[in-house]
C-alpha cells in the first residue's frame, strides 16, 4: 500500500483555536492540545445490510473480483487517511470493513436487492484492510448507488483487538440528498456531522477522497448495534 500522509481533520471553528493555542504557546503544542482539537467520528446505525455471505474475496479493491469478467460498473472511487485515537496516536494492525451500495443500489445480502433492480457481480461488495504501522488504510472502490431512501453513503466498521470499536457512515460532499437524510441530519454535533462528509475530487477518470477516522477507547456494546433482518435463502451468483 503507498504511503499516505494526511493532516488530521480539525473544524475550522477548532483550528482557529489551534492557532490561536500556537499563538500564545510560542508553537509549542502538546498532544492534550491535539486531542483538543480533534474530532471524534460519531457512531451511525449498522443498517440492515452488513453481508450475510460474505464474498470469497474480502480485500481493499472492492472493483475487481477474483475471477471476475470485468470490473465493477460506476465510478472508480478511492479514499484513505489515518486511524488515530483521541490523542491524534496513529492506531496499527486494527482491521477496517467497508460495505455498501453497488451502482444499482444494491447491496451483497440476501434480501438487498431493490425492487427491479439487479446487484453488479463483478462488485465485490464487502473489503477489509489492516491498518500499518502508521494507521494508515487505503480503499478502492465505486461511488455508492442511491438506495430508496437514502444518499450515497458508505459503510464503515473499526475492530481492534477483535472487538468493534466504531461503526459509522461515510459521506460525499455536495450529493443533494445529505439534507433530506435522516442518519446524517440525527448527528446532533455540527463538528461530527461534517467530519463524516468529504470532498471527492476527480483524479485519473475517477474520485480521490482523504478521511481520517478518530475513535474512542471503548468498544461499542453489540446490543445497541442495529442487527438486520433473518438471513433469507443465498441468492443465485
Amino acid at each position: 500500500m503507498n504511503s499516505i500522509i494526511h493532516p488530521f481533520h480539525i473544524p475550522q471553528s477548532r483550528r482557529k483555536l489551534l492557532q490561536s493555542l500556537i499563538f500564545s504557546t510560542g508553537g509549542i503544542i502538546t498532544s492534550s492540545v491535539y486531542a483538543e482539537a480533534l474530532t471524534l467520528t460519531p457512531r451511525a446505525t449498522e443498517g440492515p445490510y452488513y453481508p450475510d455471505h460474505l464474498p470469497l474475496d474480502q480485500d481493499n479493491d472492492l472493483t475487481q473480483i477474483v475471477g471476475g469478467k470485468a470490473p465493477a460498473g460506476g465510478i472508480v472511487t478511492e479514499f484513505g487517511g489515518r486511524l488515530l485515537n483521541v490523542d491524534g496516536k496513529p492506531i496499527s494492525d486494527a482491521l477496517i470493513e467497508l460495505w455498501q451500495a453497488d451502482n444499482n443500489g444494491c447491496y451483497i445480502h440476501s434480501r438487498g436487492t431493490q425492487k427491479g433492480k439487479e446487484r453488479d457481480p463483478q462488485f465485490q461488495g464487502f473489503g477489509k484492510i489492516t491498518t500499518n504501522e502508521k494507521g494508515e488504510y487505503r480503499f478502492r472502490s465505486i461511488k455508492p448507488g442511491l438506495y430508496t431512501g437514502r444518499t450515497r453513503h458508505y459503510h464503515i466498521a473499526v475492530m481492534q483487538n477483535g472487538k468493534r470499536m466504531l461503526t459509522t457512515q461515510l459521506y460525499l460532499a455536495g450529493e443533494p440528498q445529505n439534507e433530506k437524510d435522516g442518519i446524517l441530519k440525527s448527528i446532533r454535533d455540527e463538528a461530527q456531522r461534517l467530519s463524516v462528509i468529504r470532498e471527492f475530487k476527480p483524479a485519473n477518470d475517477g474520485l480521490v477522497g482523504t478521511w481520517d477516522i478518530v475513535i474512542g477507547i471503548t468498544p461499542e456494546d453489540p446490543e445497541k448495534r442495529r442487527k438486520g433482518p433473518p438471513p433469507g435463502p443465498r441468492p443465485a451468483q
